[in-house]
């Protein structure tokens, strides 16, 4: 995939063609067989998802960093923020995409599908590969030394999703009622805040949003954060870069997310009001509707 400032740098890949309908031969089922069989029908067709995402520059950076993509017929979703001021950034964020991509391979997602630990311990893995894959690009180029990206993934196994992450680029949960962030923040004004808010911290000053304490492209200090969270039909999912979400509240968020009809509209929707709010950085958003 050719990286050109500026342009889309997204991509998908699509469900392979398969039976829209099971097929069962008649042998004298029972109702109890025929219930399990009704439920079972029912039950997939609940599971049915769309998605859509989106990446764009913003309103002050000359080119973009960011990279995502959907992974349709494996239901893998993944954000990539290359960092900013550091070399080759948006390098960065395509090689991780990449890389996730190939190690969660639809027989990779096959093997671990239903096992929620088997799952985490191909995220963790996966994304430990895919640092040791960056890291690796860097040391053999000198002008790409210091590269890096965070990096979110969420992936979809029946009714649970599961997230992986490092860095601050987030994943979101919405519901009628609320909007629920599911990842923790790998940064600098993450920790201040945190230590804030149980009456640790004696600083007074303030520090800088954009300082990442954990990245794709730098040894991991501890394996990369997992999180599960059980869906509910009508969720709403966001995977997004910082460009986004410190542009926006929550509440502009959730509205979003839950009045627009299509995953299309509502990415567009959440780039367009980042955008307006002044598009201080790239900007990219995956929606995902369950």
């Amino acid at each position: 995939m050719d990286i050109i400032p500026g342009q889309v740098k997204g991509y998908y890949r699509s469900c392979p063609p398969k039976l829209t309908a099971p097929f069962y031969r008649y042998i004298e089922l029972g109702e109890p067989d025929m219930i399990r069989i009704l439920k079972k029908v029912f039950s997939n067709s609940r599971q049915r998802i769309s998605s859509s995402g989106k990446t764009d520059t913003g309103r002050v950076r000359s080119h973009n960093e960011d990279n995502f993509c959907i992974l349709a017929d494996r239901k893998v979703f993944v954000v990539a923020d290359g960092m900013g001021g550091h070399n080759a950034g948006e390098v960065a964020s395509q090689i991780a995409i990449e890389t996730l991509d190939k190690y969660l391979s639809r027989e990779a997602i096959r093997r671990v599908k239903g096992n929620r630990e088997e799952i985490r311990h191909v995220l963790i893995k996966g994304f430990h590969h895919t640092n040791d894959a960056v890291i690796k690009m860097a040391q053999e180029d000198e002008s790409r030394n210091g590269m890096g990206c965070t990096l979110v993934s969420g992936l979809i196994d029946g009714n649970l999703l599961h997230t992986c992450h490092v860095g601050d680029a987030r994943c979101y949960i919405a519901d009628e009622q609320s909007l629920k962030q599911v990842t923790n923040d790998h940064s600098v004004i993450a920790a201040y805040e945190e230590k804030a808010r149980s009456g640790e911290t004696t600083e007074l000053k303030r520090p800088p949003r954009q300082v990442i304490t954990r990245a794709i492209g730098f040894p991991f200090p501890e394996d990369p954060e997992y999180h599960w969270r059980e869906l509910q039909p009508g969720n709403r999912l966001l995977l997004c870069s910082d460009g986004l979400w410190s542009m926006m509240d929550d509440k502009q968020i959730h509205d979003i997310l839950m009045s627009a009809e299509t995953t299309e509209q509502a990415s567009d929707m959440l780039i367009q009001e980042a955008n307006v709010a002044g598009g201080t950085d790239n900007i990219t958003a995956v929606v995902v509707y369950c």
